[in-house]
């Protein structure tokens, strides 16, 4: 029975909130809004408390008509519920309210306020939120204009009180007030001082890093460049081929080096300024592969790519990712033939593919860290594209990678804003990978 009766209450409850919000005033955004915060419902309900009381009473305390009843309660009430949504509105009017009440309105029964009872809460509430909710410069007009208010509406006796307690609120809730906005300063200072901690502990550990780079990797890479270049003046018997593998060395170990100086210039960098050295793109990928060529490696570009159309960051991952596959292609499997093609694929994308074949000599044995797959992929995610990597059926490998020629462009990004990854181009349109390594 009980449960009956419950559940007859919650559908006649949902009913008649459905019947409420179908009303057309309900619809509007100002009022859905208003509504939509429980603060202004408590000061709406206390507004119909207020009202519900006024009405009544108000012949108690004054000689009024019965037909003015309604309208003096809603003077006195209504303005109560803009407490929280517009305080200082609620504060005028209800500050009007009470002069022209107690200018036009004669008291009654030895009633000795100019207003009633109801009206000095109602006032006093919404001095309270106005001084609270406003900003810190309207303090003393509120505090003047509620004194004069209230004080001329009090009997002469009660005055000197009424001057002395809304005086000690007024300087009260400026003190609670400046003290709240010092301390929200103070949480402000301290946020920025632990900013400025960390970024000094990052720049410092920025400047750690490029220090140990230059006093180990960039002398050893130095050292390496000094031995090559002397290496045929150093030893007896050194041919014409001899030296120039040692001319080979030198010159990647220098190029290896320019590099490592670029990356201690960025690691250096504390104010965000730009390099004056650029960043190795398209444009270098034939040297790049020429490099590899004079280290031994059997190396065939295939570049149809507009390099004019590529920007700063995807022509860099390119051939960041370039440089890791010859890498890793030497590395593992050495007298192989790899294969790179590089050309348009759909609007506004970049296709890549790296492919090499079974090696025809031994490993060299030079174990990774085995960041190498991981770092391409997130290298060309970090440009809005896409790289995938797979065996041959040869028993080669092959690296395929989708980029976006203008990085950030708004047509040619490859993840949409979730991160959702679009698929890559159509078949056709992906360079083949054969056993053989010629494209198809």
């Amino acid at each position: 029975m009980f449960q009956r009766v419950r559940t007859g209450m919650c559908r006649a409850g949902a009913a008649f909130v459905d019947e409420v919000r179908a009303i057309p005033a309900l619809s509007d955004p100002d009022l859905r809004r208003y509504f939509a915060s429980r603060m202004n419902l408590f000061f709406l309900l206390f507004a119909i408390v207020l009202f519900a009381v006024a009405w009544p009473t108000s012949s108690l305390t004054h000689d009024i008509p019965a037909y003015a009843m309604p309208a003096t309660a809603a003077a006195i009430a209504w303005p109560v519920a803009l407490g929280w949504s517009a305080p200082v509105v609620g504060w005028v009017v209800s500050l009007i309210a009470a002069m022209v009440i107690g200018a036009v309105v004669p008291t009654a029964h030895g009633w000795q306020w100019s207003i009633q009872v109801t009206h000095i809460i109602a006032l006093l509430g919404l001095s309270f939120m106005a001084a609270v909710r406003s900003p810190l410069r309207w303090l003393p007009v509120i505090w003047l204009a509620s004194t004069l208010v209230v004080v001329n509406a009090a009997p002469e006796p009660y005055r000197p009180g009424w001057i002395f307690g809304l005086t000690f609120g007024a300087i009260v809730i400026a003190l609670l007030r400046g003290l709240l906005a010092s301390r929200v300063q103070l949480a402000q200072r301290t946020q920025e001082t632990r900013a400025a901690e960390s970024e000094t502990a990052v720049l410092q550990e920025r400047a750690r890093i490029a220090r140990d780079l230059h006093d180990v990797v960039a002398h050893r890479m130095s050292m390496v460049v000094v031995m090559a270049q002397t290496a045929r003046y150093r030893l007896p018997d050194v041919g014409d081929d001899v030296a120039a593998e040692f001319d080979a060395i030198a010159t990647a170990a220098r190029t290896s080096l320019d590099e490592v100086r670029q990356l201690l210039g960025v690691l250096r960098e504390s104010d965000g300024g730009t390099r004056t050295t650029p960043n190795p793109g398209l444009e270098h990928i034939e040297s790049l592969v020429e490099a590899t060529r004079r280290a031994g490696a059997d190396v065939r570009l295939h570049n149809s790519a507009s390099a004019v159309d590529v920007g700063e960051a995807s022509g860099l991952a390119v051939y960041r990712i370039v440089q890791e596959s010859l890498a890793n292609a030497t590395r593992h499997a050495p007298g192989a033939p790899v294969d790179i093609w590089l050309r348009d694929g759909a609007v506004g994308q970049l296709e890549l593919a790296v492919v090499n074949g079974i090696g025809t000599e031994p490993p060299l044995g030079l174990a990774g860290n085995g960041a190498g797959i991981p770092g391409m992929v997130d290298r060309a995610r970090s440009v809005g594209g896409a790289l995938v990597t797979s065996h041959t059926p040869d028993g080669g490998f092959a690296v395929r990678a989708w980029l976006p020629a203008a990085f950030a462009s708004a047509d040619t990004a490859l993840y949409r804003s979730g991160g959702e990854l679009i698929a890559p181009p159509s078949e056709e349109r992906k360079p083949a990978i054969g056993s053989s390594g010629a494209e198809r």
